[in-house]
């Protein structure tokens, strides 16, 4: 991205607990740090009214909306969907070949690939 969180951009994580919705949690906070986006983690069914909360808050000033999932489960998705929000992008981590697994740990190598597919997509 030639200037970062150009246009406002907004990431929004899955809420699962596997290794590959904590590899997005995680690509979303470095991502942030790094100032690509701002960040909104989605905390699942048992906390609709916050997530719905957080979700309000962000459209403020908000161009481009960036769901990052860990599979195919779509959980993230059916949260924006209940939200009216529909993802300008939409990334799963399982399309880089990497298993969800019911497990939290992952390597480094793993979320360098996660960081930078991620980032290409910010670029398009």
């Amino acid at each position: 991205m030639s200037e970062k969180n150009q246009g406002n951009t907004v990431i929004v994580t899955c809420p699962g607990g596997s290794n590959v919705s904590l590899l997005a949690y995680n690509a979303a906070s470095n991502l942030e740090k790094q100032g690509y986006c701002r960040f909104v983690r989605l905390a699942g069914e048992k906390f609709r009214e916050k997530d719905m909360q957080r979700l309000s808050e962000a459209k403020e000033n908000t161009t481009k909306w960036v769901l990052v999932e860990g599979c195919a489960k779509g959980c993230g998705k059916k949260i924006l969907d209940s939200a009216g929000i529909n993802p300008d992008r939409h990334f799963l981590v399982t399309s880089l070949g990497i298993e969800r697994e019911n497990r939290i740990d992952y390597t480094k190598e793993e979320l360098e690939r996660v960081l930078s597919a991620v980032k290409e997509m910010l670029d398009k």
